[in-house]
């Protein structure tokens, strides 16, 4: 916890607990969402049982997560000199 001057408690930015890609890793029982760099710590299970789509399920979550995280980059949201269309200087 970081305090401003003011004396008021400040949450600390932090890291992803995910850092790096995702991967699926298939068990017997379940398949398993694991980082890239570590696939022996899963970070989601989903149990392969009474039909439920446990592959499906996985994949999407692995599908969405790497691709925001391709989609995130240190450069401005729009290209340079894009204007909003609600785009509204204060004076």
């Amino acid at each position: 916890m970081v305090r401003s001057r003011s004396g008021c408690n400040l949450v600390e930015e932090r890291r992803h607990q995910a850092d790096g890609r995702l991967v699926v890793r298939e068990e017997e029982a379940a398949f398993l969402v694991v980082r890239a760099e570590d696939p022996d710590d899963w970070l989601a299970r989903f149990e392969k049982e009474d039909g439920f789509p446990a592959r499906q399920w996985a994949e999407n979550m692995v599908r969405v997560y790497n691709r925001r995280l391709e989609r995130r980059s240190g450069g401005p949201p729009t290209n340079p000199g894009t204007r909003p269309y609600s785009y509204h200087p204060e004076p």
